[in-house]
């Protein structure tokens, strides 16, 4: 085998250990070789290579099956440390967590930009903030991801449009690789959002839409495992969907676009207004069988165009929604549904309701570090 060959070879047995470690440590070296299908030769050499790094460390004995108790290890949260951040229409909240995906630091700040300046200033003086109260290196760091509403150009880190923050080709990247070493991404917040369910909620899913209700209203769109952007990363921007023609105006300057319409029944772009006007709704109210109709209509479109398994719900909405609405978004779509349309599709409330953006955006953050080879998180 060339030499190239086993470095990535040996790249990729390290990425599938570190893995492991995440979804089910800690282990032995003995379930490592079981779980990842290594050689335990292989497993010995890596995982001496990584206690040499300190990436890995003992932390404690395994039950023993008749001789020895086994060693048991687990990554070392303190080798590296990861920042991702959510910018809403609201506030900014960046935090630091371990690579254990443990978050160690927070900071939220409510914000107006009056400035696109201002708006980098702010997500600077928050890192330096972070950075300084934490005492850590940037070497220490593997990487920044924001999560923002709207239009995102990934691949050279700007902001194409975002109805919410009222910015247009805006460049976050640029600005901030001035003051920070370390790698910095920005994505949709709501692809970050769907990507926190397949690392810490529903993984057993690989076709599902995530929709994120209050603050804002949008959709993370996963298919065959991946985030589906579409060709210039406009995908799942469900709030613009057109729902009325001449309907009440939105953010983006059309009408009838998904977002004002709901908003007219609960208002969704401020999370405490939504909180109070969806608690006080009361199921089989004309406001309540209008909010679920349209999102139902909605959702049976995206049904019939992807073909997906599961829609799971985020946002304010998961932290306050019944079960009776996950029933009666259910029945409707079913209703709206072309025969056989709708067999199997799962309505799911979301498994993180606190801080979906930023663990997504974690785990996208770590996934695409140096101990990686894949894109994806």
């Amino acid at each position: 085998m060339k030499r190239g060959n086993i470095k990535l070879m040996k790249k990729m047995n390290t990425s599938l250990i570190i893995r492991e470690f995440n979804n089910n440590g800690p282990l032995s070296r003995a379930d490592l070789t079981e779980n990842t299908g290594l050689s335990p030769t292989t497993i010995t050499t890596l995982i001496d290579e990584m206690i040499k790094d300190n990436l890995i460390m003992k932390v404690g004995e395994g039950e023993s099956s008749g001789g020895r108790k086994p060693i048991l290890l687990d990554l070392n949260p303190k080798h590296g440390y990861i920042l991702s951040g959510w910018i809403s229409g609201e506030s900014i909240s960046i935090a630091l967590l371990d690579i254990k995906y443990n978050i160690t630091d927070i900071i939220e700040k409510e914000i107006i930009f009056p400035t696109d300046q201002n708006l980098i200033l702010e997500i600077k003086n928050i890192i330096e903030e972070i950075i300084s109260t934490n005492n850590l290196s940037t070497e220490k760091i593997l990487g920044l991801m924001l999560g923002i509403s709207g239009i995102i150009n990934q691949q050279n880190g700007t902001i194409k449009y975002s109805a919410l923050l009222d910015l247009e080709n805006f460049s976050i990247r640029e600005p901030l690789s001035k003051h920070f070493p370390f790698p910095i991404n920005i994505e949709n917040d709501t692809n970050l959002a769907a990507l926190s369910e397949k690392e810490f909620g529903h993984k057993h899913l690989n076709n599902y839409i995530y929709l994120m209700i209050a603050p804002e209203i949008g959709s993370g769109i996963i298919i065959d495992n991946e985030i589906y952007r579409g060709r210039f990363g406009r995908a799942g921007e469900f709030g613009h969907l057109l729902m009325e023609k001449d309907g009440p105006r939105c953010t983006c300057g059309r009408k009838g676009c998904l977002a004002p319409v709901l908003s007219q029944y609960i208002p969704i772009n401020k999370a405490q207004k939504f909180r109070n006007a969806f608690k006080d709704l009361e199921p089989g109210s004309k406001k309540y069988e209008k909010f679920c109709d349209y999102l139902a209509i909605a959702l049976t479109n995206y049904i019939h165009l992807i073909d997906n398994e599961a829609i799971i719900f985020g946002g304010e909405l998961v932290k306050i929604a019944s079960e009776k609405f996950y029933s009666d978004i259910e029945e409707k779509i079913m209703k709206y549904s072309m025969k056989n349309m709708y067999d199997n599709v799962k309505v799911l409330p979301a498994s993180l309701s606190d801080n979906e953006v930023i663990m997504g955006g974690a785990s996208f953050c770590f996934h695409n570090s140096k101990y990686f080879t894949n894109k994806e998180g």
